[in-house]
């Protein structure tokens, strides 16, 4: 346990270390209602190392309804072009309780407020967040975990659509690839990733969530401006 402790520094100074190669920001929406943001950094340490890491928060409308907020930090490498977690932490707060998230060596620890620690076996597969932006598009059969839970994942379609949306949102051709994910309890979530080349590398543009009797969740990736313009979209 004190060994995966002494890798929460680490982790955190992922999320601010000054080698950062790339930073994207996502725009959240539910149905009508700005939802919030992700922002996250990519510091690649070599051809096969990676760190990834950012924040997570609801805001404006949103915040009337559920306010929650996070940090994550996952390291690995990629093999045959996939992301491989060697250690991943999470911290969440949503204004009453807080929560920790640490899976590395094998064994994933909890730290809840109000509630007995716990450490179990690690969830197998690569963690979520690596997976969603940094993983290869459209494949099938694939397991990813929170830190907690592991979650299967199926392809049931791929194609290519042409997105259509104002500045600063991306328009253009995107690869299109839409999901199942299976989690614990056989809970079901469909999960639709539109992917296109956006500066080094080719980054998820628009994610759409929908949950059985809930309204879609929907991320953006809001594009940098460009010198001389306000905002550049292809």
């Amino acid at each position: 346990m004190l060994t995966r402790c002494r890798l929460i520094p680490a982790l955190l100074c992922a999320c601010a270390t000054p080698a950062v190669a790339e930073e994207r920001l996502y725009d959240a929406q539910v149905a009508w209602l700005n939802a919030g943001r992700i922002e996250l950094r990519l510091a690649l340490r070599d051809e096969q190392r990676y760190e990834l890491s950012g924040s997570v928060y609801t805001s404006g409308a949103m915040n009337r309804f559920f306010r929650w907020q996070g940090r994550f930090a996952a390291t690995g490498s990629f093999q045959d072009g996939q992301p491989r977690t060697d250690a991943y932490l999470l911290l969440a707060d949503d204004g009453e309780s807080r929560e920790l998230v640490l899976a590395a060596g094998e064994r994933t620890a909890i730290h809840r407020t109000g509630r007995t620690s716990q450490e179990l076996p690690q969830p197998p597969g690569t963690d979520l967040m690596s997976m969603t932006f940094l993983g290869a598009h459209c494949q099938d059969a694939v397991t990813v975990h929170d830190g907690e839970d592991a979650y299967r994942i199926a392809l049931v379609r791929e194609g290519v659509q042409t997105l259509r949306d104002k500045a600063p949102y991306y328009s253009g051709s995107a690869k299109r690839c839409d999901y199942r994910f299976r989690g614990p309890r056989g809970r079901t979530r469909r999960v639709s990733i539109w992917a296109a080349p956006v500066g080094e590398r080719t980054w998820p543009v628009r994610i759409r969530i929908r949950v059985p009797l809930l309204p879609d969740g929907l991320l953006r990736l809001r594009l940098p401006p460009t010198p001389g313009q306000r905002h550049q979209v292809d």
